[in-house]
């Protein structure tokens, strides 16, 4: 009988990776029912495996039943019952043996030859689910690889494919003894004639021996042959559509260059394309300037080019404004707002006309706020409106005028303040400008909550000293964020530090954002120096980051805060980006008298291809270009210019 002894097991004594709430027998026996099968084995998923991070002492006292109920004809999704298998079995083969129940290295031993059996089910499915759990065994994958290279070859394309990706993956903990056949086993395919089978041994072959060139002939001709469909693998990609994209991500980051290089210069519109994304995946992890450059000379051969402006457009610096151009040409396309972010972010005159255009529709055709996603997905695809408009402060004088209606009181708040962040930003090299919308900015000052308008004052300085009578009407009142803000610009409009003085003290330590702004007092701020000391030693970085920089702007010395300045730019090394990366090397830049040491690092940095910033998309190109050229700034000529 199925499940027999399923009730002898006290099953609320054992943990869970969720609730534990569960009749696991009850739900063992809906996995001989109908749709019910379906929805208990998600619960057991959820209840054995959640998130994972570590093996429940339920998983091994289950396990025995899981495979009995793999093997069982009677239950209808046995494929499934099999991805938790693997998912219990990869989460055992990476944690560390704390994390693991102590039965299981037993129960996944006694499993072994259920699940060994498996591999000649009748249902392709069930022969794929277990090939992807056995693929995870570290006790002995000896025998796991000679079941798989004596199974072969098997009727169907997707139980292969997994058998050689898998043959792949296991190639690392192989003995000497059997090692060496499925090497040779890996390279015959490799180099047999089925397109197919010799691409996805291909891969293998990259992932059993990571560091080693592959040739990147069969990746290509096993792409140029058309995807193939796949539906009952786990470890390819099971849509066509996406099995370009898959087989490129497994490649290491020199493979996946030279295969994308390829992939550009061919003639098939669908192997450009494929291109194209694989070219724009690795320019957000890493400086690829073959890539750039083999991109940049496909984009007339794409029926579509707007994602490859993007990537370009991303890369747009007024110091090379290789592809102004080519953005020129497609002004009037229907990439045209592509093209005006290229041309904008050139410096490029000829991006004015279309800005002022941009600045009169009732939609501006770029988000008003900052989007910001995880790292290694090209996602925001482009800035924000305030983002496009900051490298524009040398046209200030002819978008201000365009600029000036939406400053009004009942103008939309969110454009409003998306406009006010770029004349803050534009008020530190074009303050006489900026100057000019001080009428439109002192009516603001009461009702803005965040306190952009005392910002944007704050950085024009003396030459907004019309708006000094609202600002010292306006101290001591308002929310916390808008009252640091106003003090802060009565003094930069004024100079009068008292006011300043008397209402930032004692917030210091609120947020950093009040050590930014005491630390633009300088000298004046001297009394507050020991209170930034100990804030400089808080483990948050922003806050460590603005007391350190606030110290060394009041005293002068480097010595007080470049130190912890450098920790986030050092930490880029590791590959462990920090949002507060890019603050730490403005900071720098402006310091003069860092120690040789900081320097080394700078320069280390500079010398790494890696993107460094914590975010993706657009912003981690962006990002990662405003800290090199900072960081080069700070550099001594002969340092910089051997890694730039």
């Amino acid at each position: 009988m199925i499940f027999e002894g399923v009730d002898d097991i006290a099953w609320g004594e054992l943990t869970y990776a969720y609730w534990g709430r569960c009749d696991v027998p009850a739900l063992l026996r809906s996995l001989l029912g109908g749709d019910e099968a379906f929805e208990a084995v998600d619960e057991l998923l959820n209840e054995l495996h959640h998130q994972g991070g570590f093996v429940c002492t339920a998983a091994p006292a289950i396990l025995p039943f899981l495979v009995e109920a793999a093997g069982s004809p009677r239950v209808r999704c046995r494929p499934e019952v099999l991805e938790i298998i693997a998912c219990l079995a990869g989460t055992a083969a990476v944690v560390a043996a704390r994390y693991v129940a102590a039965d299981w290295p037993g129960a996944w031993a006694r499993a072994r030859p259920g699940l060994l059996a498996l591999l000649g089910d009748q249902d392709p499915a069930v022969r794929t689910g277990t090939i992807w759990a056995l693929g995870e065994d570290t006790e002995d994958p000896d025998e796991v690889a000679g079941a798989l290279v004596a199974g072969w070859p098997d009727p169907d394309v997707s139980v292969r494919t997994d058998m050689l990706l898998t043959l792949g993956s296991l190639v690392e903990r192989l003995s000497v003894a059997v090692l060496p056949e499925v090497l040779v086993f890996l390279r015959d395919q490799a180099d047999g004639a089925d397109t197919h089978h010799a691409m996805y041994a291909t891969l293998a072959l990259a992932k059993a021996l990571p560091g080693r060139p592959i040739p990147t002939a069969p990746i290509i001709a096993g792409l140029a042959a058309g995807p193939v469909p796949l539906p009952h693998s786990n470890l390819a990609s099971r849509d066509p559509g996406h099995a370009t994209g898959n087989v490129l991500r497994d490649l290491d980051r020199r493979d996946n260059e030279a295969v994308c290089i390829v992939l550009l210069a061919r003639p098939e519109q669908r192997l450009r394309v494929a291109g194209v994304d694989a070219a724009v995946k690795a320019l957000v992890r890493t400086r690829a300037p073959r890539v750039l450059s083999a991109l940049r000379g496909r984009v007339d051969a794409l029926d579509d080019p707007a994602l490859a402006l993007r990537i370009l457009a991303a890369h747009a610096r007024r110091e090379d404004a290789h592809d102004a151009d080519l953005m020129a040409a497609h002004l009037d396309g229907p990439s045209a707002d592509i093209a005006l972010w290229g041309l904008a972010w050139s410096g490029d005159d000829r991006a004015v006309p279309g800005l002022l255009d941009l600045l009169a529709r009732p939609k501006a055709g770029f988000t008003l706020y900052g989007q910001r996603a995880g790292r290694f997905s090209f996602w925001p695809s482009a800035p924000s409106l305030a983002e496009l408009l900051t490298p524009c402060a040398s046209w200030a004088h002819s978008l201000i005028p365009a600029l000036s209606p939406h400053l009004r009181p009942d103008s939309a708040d969110d454009l409003r303040r998306s406009l006010l962040e770029i004349l803050a930003e534009w008020a530190a090299t074009q303050a006489t400008e900026v100057a000019r919308v001080v009428p439109e900015l002192t009516p603001l000052l009461e009702r803005d909550e965040w306190g952009w308008a005392a910002a944007v004052l704050g950085e024009i300085g003396p030459q907004a000293a019309q708006a000094a009578p609202e600002l010292e009407r306006l101290l001591g009142t308002g929310e916390r964020r808008t009252l640091i803000e106003i003090a802060w610009a009565h003094f930069r409009v004024t100079g009068d530090p008292e006011p300043a003085l008397r209402i930032l003290g004692p917030r210091l330590g609120e947020e950093h954002h009040v050590s930014r702004r005491l630390g633009d007092l300088g000298p004046h701020a001297t009394a507050h120096v020991p209170t930034l000391r100990l804030l400089a030693k808080a483990l948050d970085p922003w806050t460590a980051h603005e007391a350190a920089h606030a110290l060394i702007k009041i005293t002068g010395d480097p010595g007080e805060g470049a130190h912890i300045l450098i920790r986030p730019i050092a930490e880029l090394l590791e590959g462990r980006p920090l949002p507060v990366a890019s603050a730490a090397a403005r900071a720098l830049a402006g310091i003069d008298g860092l120690p040789e040491g900081h320097l080394a690092i700078m320069r280390d940095v500079l010398a790494d291809d890696r993107r460094h910033s914590y975010w993706g998309g657009v912003t981690a190109i962006s990002e990662d270009l405003e800290l090199r050229a900072l960081l080069a700034e700070r550099l001594p000529p002969w340092m910089s210019g051997a890694v730039l």
